[in-house]
């Protein structure tokens, strides 16, 4: 309790330093003010603008064909400070993981984003799990050397490290942060992921960091910041059903004060969604409301909420207190703009300060990885989401492009495994059709993965599959793992497990059966050499069964590496092949040289993964 007595005291200093502040503060008690909300999240170090064929629901909401490259910091940086502007009282909150997804990371470990942030004058972010991804050490001295604004974090406790010259993150990270935006209070409570977090422990990357339960966080901060703040806002990397869920009561006694009594507005990420337009999570007995905004990822969209606050005359009195009387909210899509061709400049402005920044880090990525360099060409002949090597499959089971990845991980010489699994989620985009070049790899692996060798015994697989299928129950049966040199059924439902487990190669009839001819079953008493990626190896995302396993061994070989390697072996492109995504009607030989084509017939869905419901 001492911390919370000293986070009162803060508080109370705040309200004491606002009475010193030279210049009058406005009376608004009973007025109508307007306050703008910008909200971003799930930045993933898409620092400079890249590449990508938007889906039906991204057009829907604004990123239209033929507008691309999509994203960027300083467009981003444009657009805040263009609407900032037509604002009289604005924030700009940010709900986590600016850091990971592009080579800008891997190269800088966090610095360009910080810096390119704190440039463009962000209020403050919650902490996302992928902020550790490099560890805590590194989290703290990116922190400390290029962050001007807070990070926030109420839900976490940083254990004090035993060792005096450790950098200690719970005297840099906030558990809230206090703005007066010309009058108007208001408190800002960081609330972090919590999903991720055992998974980012159990990957060996060791944090210091206690989690304390989310609802009882929101109700000991809102009851301590309320009666201070003419808004309560959590900025949160929990997720949207952990948003929602704050929502519920989850106790008996039904008039105890639920989480959310007393907060404003939600503003969340981690699922990298668009709610448009944002949800009314609930309105309290004295119709005050609480709202829910996610602004979608991948420096694909700002968001901005408008807001009418009826400004209270007692924020202690539930009943007086300053609340929203309503909102608009817009997702400003971040795109190049409409171009009469593709050779033209982007008409959309970027931030020209920012470009300043961002220029040193591009001109040596540019010089350390050839990121424009095409190594093959995705030659499907489908339409629309057809025409990618999609890293899903509608029928939630394998996909062409986790049976890509599987296979190169399997088939790597040195490796050569009985089989191999990876998770799904660690392969992050799809293959476009048109040119493939190292920056495409970045986007499918943005995380420096390297394959791991193990021997299983077959009751250890069964235990792998059955884990496999349990996580994939929880999410729609779409499976979370993807596979190459092995075939199960996946039941998802009641008793979620794994059957029909089978070693080989299309093993799976048209009918469903499995071919005996083609395949053999697995024995429990068997022993199989396994390829794993070294995430899952040491028991990210769950798989403690890889954790315990005391025979793996990294070879060192990165997934997007394998990957390469096993594409360019694929047989070369066809002489005629015209590259359709250039506009100059050259061969796919002329503009790239003989280089490999990959299509919808190389590995493709296979039902090697069946998913079933009991």
């Amino acid at each position: 309790m001492l911390g919370f007595r000293l986070i009162a005291v803060v508080v109370l200093l705040f309200l004491g330093s606002a009475c010193t502040v030279e210049r009058k503060q406005p009376q608004l008690k009973g007025q109508d003010v307007r306050v703008t909300f910008i909200h971003t999240s799930d930045i993933h170090s898409r620092l400079f603008p890249y590449h990508f064929v938007p889906g039906y629901i991204e057009q829907q909401k604004g990123l239209k064909l033929g507008e691309g490259p999509y994203g960027g910091i300083a467009r981003i940086g444009h657009i805040v400070r263009e609407e900032r502007a037509r604002a009289a009282r604005s924030i700009w909150l940010d709900s986590g993981d600016c850091f990971q997804g592009a080579p800008v990371f891997n190269l800088y470990r966090g610095e360009a984003e910080f810096r390119a942030l704190t440039e463009l004058g962000l209020d403050g972010a919650v902490i996302g799990n992928h902020e550790f991804d490099l560890g805590s050490n590194n989290l703290y001295e990116q922190m400390v050397n290029w962050a001007g604004f807070p990070l926030l974090a109420a839900n976490y406790y940083f254990e004090d490290p035993s060792e005096p010259t450790k950098p200690k993150l719970r005297e840099v990270v906030e558990p809230f942060r206090l703005y007066d935006l010309d009058g108007v209070k208001i408190a800002v409570i960081g609330m972090a992921n919590q999903s991720s977090l055992t998974s980012i422990v159990e990957g060996g990357n060791s944090l210091g960091i206690r989690p304390l339960s989310d609802a009882e966080t929101v109700k000991r901060y809102v009851g301590l910041l309320r009666p201070v703040a003419d808004l309560v806002v959590l900025v949160s990397h929990l997720g949207l059903d952990e948003d929602e869920g704050l929502a519920e009561s989850e106790v008996d006694d039904e008039n105890e004060q639920l989480p959310l009594d007393g907060v404003d507005l939600v503003l969340g990420g981690h699922l990298h969604i668009v709610l448009d337009p944002p949800k009314i999570l609930r309105v309290d007995e004295h119709e005050h409301p609480t709202i829910l905004v996610h602004s979608g990822a991948f420096a694909k969209y700002v968001g901005r909420l408008d807001t009418v606050v009826r400004m209270g005359e007692d924020n202690s009195n539930p009943a007086k207190r300053s609340y929203f009387t309503g909102f608009t909210y817009q997702a400003i899509p971040v795109t190049c703009g409409k171009r009469a061709r593709p050779t033209d400049p982007c008409p959309n402005p970027s931030d020209a300060d920012t470009l300043a920044l961002l220029q040193p880090y591009a001109l040596e990525l540019n010089q350390i990885l050839d990121l424009d360099g095409v190594f093959a060409y995705i030659n499907t002949k489908g339409q629309g989401a057809e025409s990618k090597i999609q890293r899903s499959h509608p029928s939630g089971g394998d996909s062409q492009l986790g049976n890509l990845v599987a296979r190169a991980m399997q088939s790597r010489p040195g490796v050569d495994a009985d089989f191999a699994l990876t998770n799904s989620l660690g392969i992050r985009s799809d293959f476009e059709q048109g040119p493939l070049d190292l920056e495409a790899l970045y986007n499918v692996f943005p995380f420096e993965n390297s394959i791991t060798i193990m021997f299983l015994s077959g009751v250890e697989v069964i235990e792998m599959l059955n884990f496999v299928a349990r996580k994939s129950s929880d999410r729609g049966c779409r499976t979370q793992a993807q596979v190459a040199g092995i075939s199960f059924k996946m039941i998802c439902g009641r008793n979620p497990r794994a059957e029909e487990i089978y070693l080989g190669e299309n093993c799976r009839k048209e009918d469903g059966s499995i071919d005996t001819t083609a395949c053999v079953p697995l024995l429990e008493n068997g022993l199989y050499r396994v390829a794993v990626n070294d995430y899952i190896a040491g028991g990210g995302s769950g798989f403690t069964v890889l954790k315990r396993n005391t025979s793996k061994q990294n070879t060192g070989i990165a997934l997007r590496a394998a990957l390469m390697d096993y594409i360019r072996q694929l047989p070369s492109c066809p002489p005629d092949l015209v590259d359709a995504s250039s506009g100059e009607n050259k061969t796919v030989l002329a503009k790239h040289g003989n280089i490999a084509c990959l299509d919808e017939t190389i590995e493709p869905h296979d039902a090697r993964i069946l998913p079933s419901l009991e």
